[in-house]
């Protein structure tokens, strides 16, 4: 199986495996919001991560926990680093 993707035969995402993606969230937003403390971000993702905890399809989780955590960034008046 291919880390961070989900199982062929069960379809859901290894826990392992969901946990280094969700490590990869924090890498890819903390160099899109260089200006914001690595912890800081490592706490939003976290908590965007436990709000799904009991959803029993865990595919998409690692992309919604992004989704939401780089909102929450952005709601602190925090702006996201371009790259070209």
């Amino acid at each position: 199986m291919i880390a961070g993707a989900p199982d062929p035969q069960t379809g859901r995402m290894a826990t392992s495996d969901e946990e280094q993606a969700v490590h990869a969230v924090i890498d890819r937003l903390a160099g899109r919001f260089p200006q914001l403390e690595r912890e800081d971000i490592a706490t939003v993702v976290h908590e965007a991560h436990h709000e799904l905890d009991g959803n029993p399809i865990r595919d998409f989780v690692p992309v919604l926990v992004e989704h939401e955590a780089r909102e929450r960034l952005q709601a602190t008046g925090a702006q996201p680093v371009r790259f070209s």
